[in-house]
């Protein structure tokens, strides 16, 4: 599973045509951050199938970066995303970012960007 930045104009449609450019795309987003300052603004999300997303990126002119990330289920109650940030920090491994995919069957699917994506693979991959 991967994330995906990309740096837009900090104006008003600049967030509809790149989510149109994802859709003409077949492209499904799971997980979404937005934030502007000045005159840009950088996206981040996550979305279901990751090859499809490149191509409609690059088909709609956006430059992207991409990252993968680790996604955990973790049981949905308090307290749980404290347990899982304090074992990557007893590892040494900082969170970079996180979305929430979602809530299904008393759990919640969170996708992690670390530091070091083998080693927190070791106990939650």
């Amino acid at each position: 599973m991967r994330h995906f930045e990309v740096t837009i104009s900090n104006k008003k449609g600049a967030l509809s045509e790149l989510c149109e450019t994802l859709a003409a795309g077949n492209v499904n987003i799971r997980a979404i951050a937005a934030e502007g300052e000045g005159k840009k603004g950088k996206l981040k999300f996550v979305v279901d199938n990751d090859s499809l997303a490149k191509q409609a990126l690059k088909h709609g002119g956006y430059k992207f970066v991409e990252h993968e990330i680790l996604p955990i289920k973790m049981l949905d109650k308090p307290g749980e995303l404290a347990r899982v940030a304090k074992a990557l920090s007893h590892l040494g491994i900082n969170i970079e970012s996180l979305y929430i995919l979602g809530k299904e069957n008393g759990q919640t699917e969170v996708a992690f960007k670390v530091s070091d994506l083998q080693k927190a693979k070791s106990i939650f991959g």
